[in-house]
């Protein structure tokens, strides 16, 4: 049977047949173990291996000065803990209220259940809270990591999807887009087509201002402008405008007209058009290059005079003759260059 007896300052207490003295000042000194408040630097060791009290796995222990552990229920430690083995918390939740938290481990582990799945990490990730929560989550129904805001890169970086070659995509579905302003949507499905859409944020099929589509069984694209189909492109190259095809010159389906009341040297901007003249024309070397033409046209009151310049050859496509050329009113004569140096004149009116 225990006893103990009070020797002056000191407490003799026998559990085991010695007997260990415990001054009455350092029993004075030590916390109520029911709610302790620890100030100093505390550590919790693992019982030892001589311990066969039984006692709950999720209850920790301190050593008392008379030899045994005693539970810590509703501790407060308001100094450094330090453990010198693992912590297991099964609370329902754990709060951590310090201002740095030091991770070793590279690698964090959510949502770890006895059977994960899809389903158990639905909604699972981040969350920051702020005047609204900013959260990165994924999602079971879209099979994606989803993000509440904008993400940005640091200059120089890039967002690679796919693979590491930077600008390559390998992705079903691409969406790059604020709705507020413009975005692209780029998209492929089981009908094995493809479409690409400028979008102008607005709402109805009009926010389509741009797109292009690409058909998987005619290996054709279209291409659309305020939803309106402008241009499509078949499997045999062939290409079709829906409205006026135009260059620098104008509609390439019409001639564009220079009209010249005086006399007038052509320049390099004339290939292509059609001059009408009320006076002599004027043609020099190394204006015009290979493949350009210009028509001329008397359309004034008499006969005009087209002039050969200097370094420049002009054969008659009627005769093979050079030199300068009359043209009758009303005649019409057209000059097409082989190279910048010489050319072919033909026409009507033509002497």
């Amino acid at each position: 049977m225990a006893y103990g007896k009070l020797k002056a300052d000191t407490l003799v207490y026998d559990n085991s047949g010695s007997d260990v003295e415990v001054t009455l000042s350092s029993l004075g000194n030590k916390a109520n173990l029911a709610s302790p408040t620890f100030t100093g630097t505390v550590t919790i060791p693992t019982p030892a291996a001589n311990d066969n009290t039984t006692k709950a796995a999720s209850t920790a222990y301190v050593q008392t000065e008379l030899g045994d552990y005693a539970a810590l229920a509703g501790a407060t430690f308001t100094g450094n803990v330090v453990m010198s083995a693992n912590l297991t918390v099964q609370g329902t939740t754990t709060t951590i209220s310090s201002t740095t938290i030091e991770v070793a481990d590279k690698n964090l582990e959510l949502g770890k259940v006895s059977t994960p799945t899809d389903t158990t990490a639905d909604g699972g990730g981040i969350t920051l809270k702020g005047a609204s929560d900013k959260t990165f989550n994924w999602v079971d129904s879209t099979d994606a990591w989803t993000s509440s805001e904008h993400i940005v890169t640091a200059s120089g970086k890039n967002i690679l999807i796919g693979t590491t070659t930077e600008g390559a995509a390998l992705a079903d579905n691409l969406t790059v887009a604020d709705t507020g302003d413009a975005g692209i949507t780029v998209r492929s499905g089981t009908s094995s087509t493809g479409s690409i859409y400028f979008s102008d944020g607005t709402s109805g099929d009009a926010e389509k201002m741009g797109e292009i589509n690409y058909y998987h069984g005619n290996n054709g694209l279209q291409f659309k402008t305020a939803a309106t189909l402008a241009l499509t492109i078949n499997g045999d190259q062939n290409a079709t405008f829906s409205g006026t095809v135009s260059d620098s010159k104008g509609d390439v389906r019409k001639i564009p007209r220079n009209n010249q009341a005086n006399a007038y040297t052509l320049v390099a901007a004339d290939a292509g058009k059609c001059i009408t003249a009320n006076a002599n024309i004027t043609i020099n070397n190394s204006v015009f290059s290979e493949g350009d033409a210009i028509t001329i046209i008397a359309d004034g009151s008499a006969d005009i005079t087209i002039t050969q310049g200097s370094g420049l050859t002009i054969y008659n496509a009627a005769d093979a003759s050079t030199g300068n050329r009359t043209l009758a009113l009303r005649g019409m004569a057209t000059i097409w260059f082989r190279t910048a140096s010489y050319a072919y004149i033909s026409g009507a009116g033509l002497s």
